[in-house]
């Protein structure tokens, strides 16, 4: 078996979300943060044979790029990667031992619906950093929804706000989340939000899709 080029970036990405892995019978990745505010789901070409524990998924990447054309062979105790004039053994970590969803999640009712453009994400992610806040709200009242970059903590420190268009759920709120948890694949997303504290991220081009959790402090209605 050959990854392709959408599963290692996929591989890569859940690698920031969780440090390790259980690769399950069949073609789709899952990953939870230790945490457990950011689930990861992501289908894919390959169909894995069984349960694989990787304990250090990067360092797990890492190897697969000391080889040329690496092809991956399963067995219980290791994975083989075996490439053009070199091979690598990798021996796989007990599964009970790494932290991976127990479950799916259920996705509640979603009271707000809206297309979040990469464009606008990075431009948020970069207010942030140049700010020196951690939180991003989804505010929204009669003018509309928007997406705000502030200190929850300080009514006074400096804000940045961009407009996502309408407000069709004709709601007031403000659904707060912690940006070190937007840990996503570039690309532009459908967010769905709930007052139950959960937000799901899908990815419009890529086969992946996150559930990051609220924060405690996010207001529906109010």
């Amino acid at each position: 078996m050959q990854l392709s080029e959408d599963t290692l970036s996929i591989l890569s990405n859940f690698a920031s979300i969780n440090p390790n892995i259980v690769l399950k019978p069949g073609q789709e990745l899952k990953t939870i943060s230790e945490a457990k505010n950011i689930l990861a789901t992501a289908s894919v070409v390959e169909d894995f044979p069984q349960d694989v524990g990787i304990y250090d998924l990067n360092e797990f990447l890492s190897v697969l790029g000391l080889v040329e054309n690496p092809a991956l062979g399963f067995d219980d105790k290791a994975v083989a990667v075996n490439g053009t004039g070199a091979n690598v053994k990798y021996y796989s970590a007990e599964p009970s031992i790494l932290t991976t969803p127990e479950r799916d999640i259920t996705m509640p009712n979603a009271e707000v619906t809206v297309e979040l453009t990469a464009e606008k994400l990075q431009k948020a992610k970069k207010a942030a950093a140049v700010l020196g806040h951690l939180d991003l709200a989804f505010v929204g009242d009669a003018n509309g929804v928007s997406i705000k970059v502030f200190d929850p903590k300080d009514a006074s420190a400096n804000t940045f706000e961009l407009s996502l268009g309408a407000n069709p759920s004709g709601q007031t709120f403000s659904f707060i989340m912690n940006i070190s948890n937007l840990k996503l694949l570039d690309g532009d997303y459908d967010v769905n939000i709930s007052s139950k504290l959960i937000s799901k991220w899908v990815n419009k081009s890529k086969p992946v899709t996150y559930y990051i959790a609220l924060e405690k402090s996010s207001t529906f209605g109010v």
